[in-house]
This record gives C-alpha cells, sequence and structure tokens, in this order.
C-alpha cells in the first residue's frame, strides 16, 4: 500500500511506485481505471469497454460479472477502512504517520473479518 500526498490517480501511482518483488506468476485483478496495466504485466485482467456505437459480446458482459464477484470483496473492504475517517476527510495530523495507521486500519479490517 502506498500513499502520496494530494490527489494523484491510483494508476499514475502505481507506476511511480510499481512493486517489482511481485512474482510473475501473479494475476492482477483491476478496475477499468488500470486500462493500460497489460502493457506492464501480462496476467492482468480489466473490465472490458464497450466499443463506440457498438454493442459488447455476451462472452465480454460474462467475463465483466465473472471479474466484479471478485472486485467486491476489495470494494467492501475499502469501504471498511473509510469507516476510520482517515480516508474520508481530510487527514490534519502529521504526514509522517499516516502511511503507518493506514496500514494499521487495513490490518485492523483484514483480521476482523478475515479476507
Amino acid at each position: 500500500m502506498q500513499t502520496c500526498k494530494g490527489s494523484i490517480h491510483d494508476f499514475k501511482l502505481y507506476k511511480d511506485t510499481c512493486p517489482d518483488w511481485l512474482p510473475e506468476n501473479t494475476n492482477y485483478l483491476a478496475d477499468s481505471g488500470y486500462q493500460g496495466l497489460a502493457k506492464r504485466h501480462n496476467q492482468t485482467f480489466t473490465p472490458f469497454k464497450k466499443p463506440r456505437g457498438g454493442q459488447l459480446l455476451e462472452i465480454c458482459k460474462q467475463a465483466n460479472q465473472y471479474l466484479a464477484k471478485f472486485r467486491i470483496v476489495v470494494e467492501h473492504k475499502i469501504g471498511l477502512i473509510k469507516l476510520f475517517k482517515i480516508v474520508a476527510h481530510k487527514y490534519r495530523n502529521r504526514r509522517q504517520r499516516y502511511d503507518l495507521r493506514m496500514k494499521l486500519f487495513a490490518g485492523i479490517i483484514n483480521s476482523e473479518l478475515k479476507l
């Protein structure tokens, strides 16, 4: 988990702090904000987009639904972290401890609900 000061897109933050320690056989399940991730990692799964002026194939719709079933667990965890208000509101404490607090909150959520 990486944080930064100010507003920045998730994919830009990923590109700037790309974790090189991940093994090659790791699968990435990403949302549509990470459309260019497949160029960096060959086992990336992002939702299919509907072509301009066309329709999405039925197999692509099924793949999107399958991916959404896995991603919903992550989205629920993010929502639970927002209960601590550190993400939902402006952080007004010392910046040095923000990363530590975020990791602690993530650990609490993961240990309580057993991801």
